[in-house]
């Protein structure tokens, strides 16, 4: 039972080949084996998952037309998001003893699709990290190389899946917090137009409250194959017209059916800075692969002035919805942790993010506007491209780095943010859906993910280009236990 896609899963459970029982089992021997080294999860709910399972099973028997795409699945859910009963606290104490009434509109959307829920996976404080540590928990470890951090802020649900121990996870992200992690392990991730909502029981803003904003968040799972991916789209996002969530679109273009017929933006460097070897040879792989596929591929910039406008104001509406139910002290604090990465990043961030900590009403609006603008400026860029190509961070997972010290990349100390934010904030900045794609290890023995962004609310063309990139062995998907837990 070892890697089997959430599908094949889902297949199999509905024929009567596997019972949701046994791989539900399955998983949580995976997890009794491998969570002590890695701290993926920080709540296993057995004896929920495995009575679920059993009632999964009895109502396949029963009456298999109430079985939904997921049904029998077990998967896990990052902390941050609600589920009755449960506790979310962000790695953040003043959240310990916090535990929900209610249940995230998507939870709810894959429960009643027949998912089982293993447990929630660690997280980083607040998570405001390209790392998983925080107060709370142990800090999560990459089942690539124990030494080296998952990513974050999805980094235990990254490590959970790498590692057999799910078959699917649902998470968020804000500045790369989907697509590190599945870069680090080696994942498929999708970063959806941009979708979070004060209503869809995804935390901050802070629970029970009913206050806050969100912006630049976006909610979206992560798997191993890119079929999984998909499944797991369908069954989080349909439309919700209560809440004028996840609407569909007036007009939708075709979706291409080959590479060949695609054309490819190529993002190689931005602000100056360019990726490291491995990365780069990554690049240059998948290059060549879709021209072999008869894809055309066209290199782009985008104007350093625009760049710095666009990734300032990313830390400072970052800032502001970070910071927005937290009191002067927590904010402050949240400011100084992260003061000297920010002010040795080639942005010299650090006067922004101060700034939106702080941002009132008018200046915040001044913001959105300014916002918009860039995002019309980066859709003129992209308009000529199907998808458009760029590096995830600028090498592969790093040695865990709990006080954000540069890291060393080709022998050289390059600042924490710019290795870790920069590609992936400018999307979140636009809003634009991103997919993650595993291109398999490089010369370190660590995987590389590559970013393919698109014009909003074209998820259907990402979707597909992860199958076929899949199916050309342009992307590599996991199918055995990786190397930092195969000797365990």
């Amino acid at each position: 039972m070892d890697y089997l896609s959430a599908r094949q899963i889902a297949n199999d459970i509905a024929s009567g080949k596997l019972d949701s029982a046994a791989i539900t089992a399955h998983y949580l021997a995976q997890i009794e084996r491998f969570n002590p080294q890695l701290n993926a999860f920080v709540d296993v709910y057995a004896e929920r998952a495995t009575a679920a399972a059993a009632a999964h099973d009895r109502i396949r028997d029963r009456d298999p037309d109430q079985c939904g795409p997921l049904h029998g699945v077990p998967i896990s859910i990052k902390e941050c998001f609600l589920l009755a009963g449960t506790g979310t606290t962000l790695n953040y104490p003043p959240l310990k003893q916090f535990k929900a009434e209610q249940t995230s509109l998507l939870v709810k959307r894959l429960l009643d699709a027949g998912a089982i829920i293993l447990g929630k996976t660690n997280v980083p404080t607040l998570l405001s990290d390209a790392q998983t540590f925080g107060p709370i928990y142990p800090r999560c470890n990459n089942p690539h190389d124990l030494s080296r951090t998952p990513g974050g802020s999805t980094g235990g649900g990254a490590a959970a899946l790498a590692a057999d121990m799910c078959a699917l996870e649902l998470g968020s992200d804000i500045g790369g917090s989907i697509r590190n992690p599945s870069n680090f392990c080696g994942l498929f991730g999708l970063k959806p137009t941009e979708n979070g909502h004060p209503l869809d029981g995804h935390v901050p803003p802070m629970p029970n409250s009913q206050l806050g904003f969100s912006a630049m968040n976006s909610t979206g799972p992560l798997a191993r194959t890119a079929t999984d991916l998909k499944l797991a789209y369908e069954v989080l996002y349909q439309p919700d017209y209560q809440h004028r969530l996840y609407l569909p679109q007036a007009t939708q273009k075709a979706v291409p059916n080959t590479l060949q017929e695609m054309h490819f933006g190529v993002l190689e460097s931005l602000y100056g800075l360019q990726p490291g070897t491995e990365v780069q040879a990554a690049m240059t792989q998948m290059k060549a692969g879709l021209e072999a596929a008869g894809a055309k591929v066209t290199p782009i910039q985008i104007d350093p002035q625009l760049t710095e406008r666009l990734l300032l104001l990313w830390v400072k509406l970052f800032g502001f919805v970070m910071g927005q139910n937290l009191s002067w002290f927590i904010r402050k604090v949240f400011y100084m942790s992260f003061r000297q990465a920010l002010s040795d990043s080639s942005l010299n961030a650090r006067k922004a993010f101060k700034t939106g900590l702080s941002l009132d009403f008018v200046e915040f609006s001044r913001c959105l506007a300014e916002r918009d603008e860039m995002i019309a400026e980066i859709n003129q860029l992209y308009a000529p491209f199907d998808a458009v190509l760029s590096p995830t961070s600028l090498g592969p997972a790093f040695e865990h780095n709990p006080k954000h010290g540069k890291i060393l990349l080709d022998g050289e100390q390059v600042p924490y943010v710019d290795y870790c934010f920069l590609f992936v904030a400018l999307y979140n900045l636009t809003g634009q859906p991103v997919l993650s794609v595993p291109t398999g290890p490089q010369q370190s023995g660590l995987p590389i993910g590559l970013s393919f962004a698109t014009e909003h609310h074209n998820e259907a063309l990402l979707l597909k280009l992860g199958e076929l990139l899949e199916q050309q062995g342009l992307a590599q998907t996991l199918s055995t236990l990786p190397a930092g837990l195969s000797q365990s």
